[in-house]
Parts: structure tokens; C-alpha cells; sequence
């Protein structure tokens, strides 16, 4: 048994699942995914003033054509910490099957040709979902997600088996944004890159007025490595003032408790981002939940002891929500260890 194909094909499932989850970006858009400056972009941000660090804050994003888009204009998907580690993984993976020096480029292929849309993209890449010199097609990546889902059931409340794919993981994010955290649909809709308001009845077109409040469009204007200070004093004065009013304040813009904010522009949770799924929970920021469950911990003896019931259930939900996020963590450290551990196979032969 060759083990190195299922290792490639268990960290391709595993990068796609996540990027699914996290993103709600089609398959077609997530062939395109290559290391390259074009592709791959990394955003400094100011530090906020009132920041204790001041240092220049780092985020990454993903530029993708979606389907739907008539010219060759790629959008805006915001990745975290996560998503670039295994990238890298992809990236190292790949590297070693090639052979490939130090500093030497994936092989660039064709995009994979039994896609519909492969005819927008005849230039040759560098595709981070390719191997043995082929790009992988829309059902490869499928059945890699779903040999890294291999034992794990899901099913409907009806009892009925679901098979996992990359448009039902799509459908999974939008659902869970509008049904669960009542993200207005026209701003879900700007997220998955939906043009085509017939798909669904709650889908609408916003106005002029709502896309200039709920979406960063200043960070459309940005390319491969883009320092943000220096680009606004450069701007005009309506984006000057634009960026001083979202600063610190929305989406990638700011700093959370807990983890990385990935909602682009628009605050759903109207900041109470413990318990927002709007936010990639990390590790290191376990001390900011910790403060926080002691302090809803004594808000919420104060509230009953003075009766205030409502505000009470807010702190038990606050809590409960610490303890989620607290426990993710515990799952994300454990996943982390068990990545760094080195499987020895022997033959029985020898």
C-alpha cells in the first residue's frame, strides 16, 4: 500500500472541508487557489489607538473570480491563522512529492478541463489542488473530503444519510448565518459572491447606501502587500474618513476577544464576539475568555441577587458561550498535537 497518496489525499480533504466551512466559497472557486501574490494577499492594518501593542496587524485573503463574475475581477475571501497553516502544509506536501529546492514554485499546470468554467482560466498556474502534474477536478476534491470524513455519520433529523459535498457545506454556511446569527441575507449574499437573486426569495440586491455602511470597500482597492496607514494618507478625504470610522470597530478591522475576526465588514453580532461564528477561535487568546466567564460570573450573582432576571439568562447564555469557546480551544491544541506526532508503519515481514 502506497502511503503517501492517502496522506495527500487526507490533507487535501482536510484543507477543503475547512476552507468550506469557513468561507462558504464555491468549488469552482476554491480550484483556483494558488500561492501566488496575485492569489494570496497580506493586509496590514494600523494597530487600534487605544491598543496596548501597537504593532501593525496582519491579515490575509484570498482573491477568487466567482461564478457569475463577467470580467476577470477577483473578490475578497478572508482567511485566518488556520487556513494559511494548511496551505503551508499543502504547499510542503506537494513540494516534497515534486522534489522540489528551496524557493522552488509549484509546477504550473492547466486548469483542470472537465470543469465548466475551465475555459476563464487557459493561462497555466501554480494550483495548490494538483499532483502528479495534473490539476484536481471538482470531484477529486470531493472524494478527499470524503475519505478525511470516513466514519463520521451525518444525517437528517428524519433519520436519512447526507452525503457530504463542497455546494451542501456552501448551503450549511449560508443556512447557519441567517438562520442562527439573523445576518440580514443581502449581506450573506455579498459573502458567498451571489449575483443570481432567483436562487433564493430572501435574497436581494442592497442599495448603494447599505454596501458603502456593512462592506470594508476600501480593501478592493488593495494588492499582494499593502501597508493601509500609508494607503489612506494617500486617499482621498471621504475614504480617509471612511477607514477613521471603521477602524478598530467591524469586521477585519478589528481586534476580538478570543480569536480572529474573518466577517468582512459587517457586524452581525453587533460586537459580542464570544459565541459569533463570524470568529476563528485561537488558542493563545484563552486568557481573554477566561476573563470574560469571571466576569459574566460575577455579573450574574449580582443580577439575581438584584432581581434582574433578564439580564441574568444573558449572563448564564455569556457563560455557556465562554465555556464553547474555551472547549474548541481544548479541541484545536489536541488537533495541533496530534499533527505534530510521527507515525512509524512496520511490516509484519520484517
Amino acid at each position: 500500500m502506497l502511503v503517501e497518496p492517502l496522506y495527500s489525499a487526507a490533507l487535501f480533504g482536510l484543507f477543503a472541508v475547512d476552507i468550506f466551512t469557513t468561507t462558504g466559497m464555491r468549488i469552482n472557486e476554491a480550484m483556483q487557489i494558488r500561492p501566488a501574490s496575485d492569489c494570496l494577499v497580506r493586509i496590514q492594518l494600523l494597530a487600534p489607538p487605544e491598543a496596548k501593542d501597537q504593532s501593525p496587524r496582519i491579515r490575509y485573503c484570498l482573491r477568487l473570480i466567482p461564478k457569475g463574475e463577467r470580467t476577470n475581477t477577483p473578490h475578497d475571501y478572508f482567511i485566518g491563522d488556520e487556513q494559511l497553516r494548511l496551505m503551508a502544509l499543502v504547499g510542503k506536501m506537494l513540494a516534497e512529492h515534486y522534489n522540489l529546492k528551496s524557493g522552488e514554485q509549484l509546477p504550473a499546470v492547466q486548469f483542470n478541463s472537465f470543469n465548466h468554467r475551465s475555459f476563464r482560466f487557459k493561462q497555466k498556474q501554480p494550483y495548490l489542488f494538483q499532483y502528479n502534474g495534473r490539476h484536481l477536478s471538482a470531484d477529486a476534491i470531493t472524494v478527499c473530503m470524503r475519505f478525511i470524513l470516513h466514519g463520521i455519520n451525518f444525517g437528517t433529523k428524519e433519520g436519512k444519510n447526507v452525503i457530504v459535498k463542497p455546494h451542501l457545506l456552501r448551503h450549511v454556511f449560508a443556512t447557519h448565518a441567517v438562520q442562527v446569527l439573523k445576518i440580514p441575507v443581502d449581506i450573506v449574499g455579498g459573502w458567498l459572491k451571489q449575483k443570481d437573486i432567483g436562487v433564493t426569495e430572501y435574497y436581494s440586491a442592497p442599495t448603494d447606501s447599505i454596501l458603502a455602511e456593512h462592506h470594508d470597500f476600501l480593501l478592493t482597492r488593495f494588492s499582494a502587500h499593502i501597508d493601509v496607514g500609508k494607503a489612506v494618507l494617500r486617499s482621498p478625504e471621504e475614504l480617509q474618513q471612511a477607514y477613521n470610522d471603521a477602524e478598530g470597530k467591524v469586521g477585519t478591522l478589528a481586534q476580538v476577544e478570543g480569536g480572529l475576526c474573518v466577517s468582512h465588514g459587517y457586524c452581525a453580532a453587533k460586537f459580542a464576539c464570544i459565541g459569533c461564528t463570524g470568529k476563528v477561535v485561537d488558542p493563545q487568546k484563552r486568557h481573554q475568555i477566561l476573563h470574560k466567564k469571571k466576569w459574566a460570573q460575577m455579573q450574574l450573582e449580582y443580577t439575581q441577587k438584584e432581581g434582574l432576571y433578564p439580564e441574568a439568562q444573558r449572563m448564564k447564555q455569556l457563560i455557556r458561550d465562554c465555556d464553547n469557546e474555551i472547549a474548541e480551544m481544548d479541541i484545536i491544541e489536541a488537533y495541533r498535537r496530534d499533527g505534530k506526532r510521527v507515525a512509524f508503519i512496520q511490516s509484519a515481514h520484517e
